[in-house]
């Protein structure tokens, strides 16, 4: 996974330690052969106080990685650190994850005009490509409104190629990285059953706004920290909400039309109806749509048994989390490797 957004949350420990006066790496996994907790582009960010912020592992590594970010902030030269995680006689840890580990740490000034642009860029909504030559540490980023160090060729090619579906990888001795924004979600519907649906998708990195024509229950009371539509859904564009993610859940047949309506003019990669087929396909026929339209699923949600509001947004989410990483949804029971 790499995150704008987890970056970004990351960064307010860093722009604290500068005001504290204390120095900080940043450790981002870069490479992983076999099993392990995390993937590449995962980041975390260590402090000279020994605070720390973000994770890497399921814990086990983080007390080794500390000591290795310590050298680096007193030498200001980052390091690649290599953890083979199948040798237990070496841990004695017995860790679940049997992988190798490659953890590249780096020291963190503000100062530099490298991080200063790495600033400006995970605080735009935008994506950024960036990566060092390792174990050298030079450095490039290349974004469409900044550019820092010797950005290769083939870095602005990944950046803006459409086919590209991997966030990080290896080439003529550089890692890269690709961060991305959030991807969008929109819950059509702002009942109480939505509540716990927008409150799980932020926390596992959705960015949501809630369309709903209700003032006095689309609000930041019941939605904290989302966007919210209040208007109708006639009056709203749908290149605003270019390749969203959608859930329709009004509990309400003529707004569910007309959101239908709208998630179909918008170009989306998910559209979920909650509630029967039956009653999805009488709307879809209502509003002149066909299920080959759009990407419906339908209903919405993952099989695990769910009936309570809370157990149905577990559902629901998981079925975004998988439609996002490409994945099946379906049990790992029996996987030889949890990520594919």
């Amino acid at each position: 996974m790499s995150s704008i957004q987890e970056a970004r949350n990351l960064w307010t420990l860093i722009t604290d330690a500068e005001v504290s006066e204390q120095r900080a790496v940043l450790a981002t996994l870069v490479r992983v052969n076999g099993s392990a907790y995390r993937r590449p582009g995962a980041k975390m960010v260590k402090r000279e106080d020994g605070r720390m912020q973000g994770t890497l592992s399921g814990g086990c590594l983080e007390g080794d990685l500390f000591l290795h970010a310590q050298r680096v902030m007193k030498t200001h030269e980052p390091c690649l650190q290599h953890y083979d995680l199948t040798e237990d006689d070496m841990w004695g840890l017995g860790i679940g994850c049997k992988g190798r580990v490659d953890i590249w740490l780096e020291p963190i000034r503000l100062s530099d005009p490298f991080w200063t642009a790495f600033n400006e860029c995970v605080h735009r909504e935008e994506p950024v490509i960036w990566g060092a030559e390792l174990p050298s540490g030079r450095r490039f980023l290349f974004s469409t409104a900044t550019q820092c160090g010797e950005v290769p060729p083939w870095a602005s090619a990944i950046f803006a190629s459409s086919e590209n579906k991997r966030d990080t990888g290896f080439f003529d001795g550089f890692w890269w990285d690709l961060m991305k924004p959030p991807t969008r979600l929109v819950i059509a519907g702002a009942g109480h059953d939505a509540e716990p649906v927008a409150q799980l998708a932020r926390q596992v990195g959705f960015a949501v706004t809630i369309v709903d024509p209700r003032p006095h229950v689309n609000n930041d009371r019941h939605f904290p920290q989302v966007i919210h539509c209040l208007t109708l859904m006639t009056q709203i564009n749908p290149d605003t909400l270019t390749g969203a993610y959608w859930v329709i859940m009004n509990h309400h047949q003529r707004r569910d039309e007309e959101a239908l309506t709208l998630a179909a003019a918008s170009h989306p990669q998910f559209v979920g109806v909650l509630g029967p087929l039956a009653r999805t396909l009488e709307m879809l026929t209502n509003v002149g749509l066909t299920p080959h339209d759009l990407p419906l699923h339908a209903p919405v949600g993952l099989d695990v048994g769910g009936e309570t509001p809370e157990e149905v947004a577990v559902s629901i989410v998981g079925e975004l989390m998988a439609s996002r990483k490409g994945t099946k949804g379906g049990t790992l029971h029996g996987r030889e490797h949890v990520h594919s």
